[in-house]
């Protein structure tokens, strides 16, 4: 079972984003175990024998006993998800980026708390070699070499692997965001377009050719432009000749 914290202050708050994040995971038929506190010393206390996977809280920029305590729980599990609904003002704290993934919510209410719950317990689930997504009932995970590519339309994304097509509910941004931290080769050609690298098999200024066969469109110079700085950085990626389409 997915351990979730949540630190804040005041009760009201405490039990509304508690709430709505357990809500929220009820809904996808998940059941979280919770823990509450109200500052970084009962933070401190509970995670002695519960080590939470994610973190509701507010770490506002000077707020060093939480931001200390936080970083502790991180060392016991380098996996902690931190999702804080205040935005420091001004620059961030230097120690922020050891507290990575951290991710700031712009407002404290159901949307954004729906969102952001959602969005870390997927990224808790996942695995460097696999990607996972949810469509009722239940979470689907599928390896990364066997995705080809992903298309948006709208907040729905198709996702196209050697086997099957589904669609799930996600911005296509988001997508190339994990994928990107996994370090995974997937391109940008399109506002509507990822694709994974290893099924490319050429591409001209218009298009992108598969090795299935299955040609995407390319929409912009721009994305044409970091497609080719991308592909001549990929030393070891063999692409099958075609007339008409560049290969490496």
């Amino acid at each position: 079972m997915i351990k979730f914290a949540f630190c804040y202050e005041h009760d009201d708050t405490l039990n509304f984003v508690k709430n709505e994040v357990q809500s929220c995971l009820r809904q996808r038929e998940v059941e979280i175990a919770a823990v509450c506190c109200h500052n970084a010393y009962e933070l401190a206390q509970r995670i002695r024998s519960n080590c939470p996977d994610i973190l509701f809280c507010d770490l506002d920029k000077d707020d060093a006993p939480l931001r200390s305590t936080i970083l502790n729980v991180k060392r016991a599990n380098n996996r902690l998800i931190c999702i804080s609904t205040r935005a420091s003002s001004g620059r961030p704290h230097a120690e922020d980026v050891l507290l990575e993934p951290l991710f700031i919510m712009p407002e404290l209410n159901r949307k954004h708390l729906w969102s952001y719950a959602a969005l870390a317990y997927e990224k808790v689930l996942d695995e460097p070699d696999s990607f996972t997504y949810y469509v009722r009932p239940s979470y689907i995970r599928i390896p990364v070499h066997e995705i080809r590519y992903f298309a948006s339309e709208g907040r729905r994304t198709h996702i196209v692997s050697a086997e099957y097509r589904d669609i799930f509910y996600q911005k296509l941004d988001v997508v190339e965001d994990l994928m990107c931290q996994k370090n995974c080769r997937f391109m940008r050609i399109h506002k509507s377009y990822l694709v994974n690298a290893s099924f490319i098999a050429g591409f001209s200024r218009d298009y992108v050719l598969l090795t299935t066969g299955e040609q995407l469109r390319i929409s912009k110079y721009e994305y044409y432009q970091m497609l080719t700085d991308q592909l001549k950085n990929l030393k070891n990626t063999k692409l099958r000749h075609h007339p008409s389409y560049s290969e490496w």
